[in-house]
């Protein structure tokens, strides 16, 4: 009797690995940068979306040294584009990038490790999946233009502490 328990034990234990049952969170997702029409939904998978941007993936906790936020709107062919709550943000593994947004208010976040760290507006969109090469904003290719607080600003540009940053494009 004892050696069939054993044996039953064994067999249970081995079920996992025969099963194909994982412990913990799927592997991530590959990134898809989505060249269409908004609306744009954030990436469920953010992990891979942190690496592409080059952020470090940071306890949802994290908070950094001196954080801020930038106000950021999009607007494609005069329509405004919601910018989606968890850009940057990875709940399945509670990882978060350096910037991140919680709300569809516009607002993104920036908790970066060291005061000297300026992430880039190309960054986050890179972290949101969409295509943003300083000529084309998703499959709105014409008159790019990007601005912070007002004024014209190069695409790629630095996101400021307590900026507004407008951009827009037409198709």
């Amino acid at each position: 009797m004892r050696v069939r328990v054993l044996a039953f034990v064994a067999a249970l234990s081995l079920l996992p690995a025969v099963s194909g049952c994982q412990v913990g969170p799927a592997p991530p997702g590959p990134v898809e940068i989505r060249s269409g029409p908004p609306p744009w939904d954030a990436p469920r998978d953010a992990v891979s979306y942190m690496d592409k941007a080059g952020f470090e993936r940071l306890p949802l906790d994290f908070r950094g040294q001196s954080p801020y936020q930038v106000k950021l709107s999009v607007t494609v062919t005069g329509t405004a584009v919601q910018i989606p709550a968890g850009i940057g943000v990875d709940r399945v593994r509670a990882e978060q990038a350096a910037i991140h947004t919680h709300a569809t208010d516009g607002l993104v976040y920036v908790e970066a490790r060291t005061k000297a760290e300026r992430p880039t507006l190309k960054q986050f969109f890179e972290l949101w999946g969409v295509r943003y090469d300083g000529k084309c904003l998703g499959d709105a290719c014409s008159g790019l233009t990007v601005r912070v607080n007002g004024q014209p600003a190069a695409w790629d540009t630095k996101l400021i502490r307590e900026s507004t940053i407008q951009v827009a494009a037409e198709r």
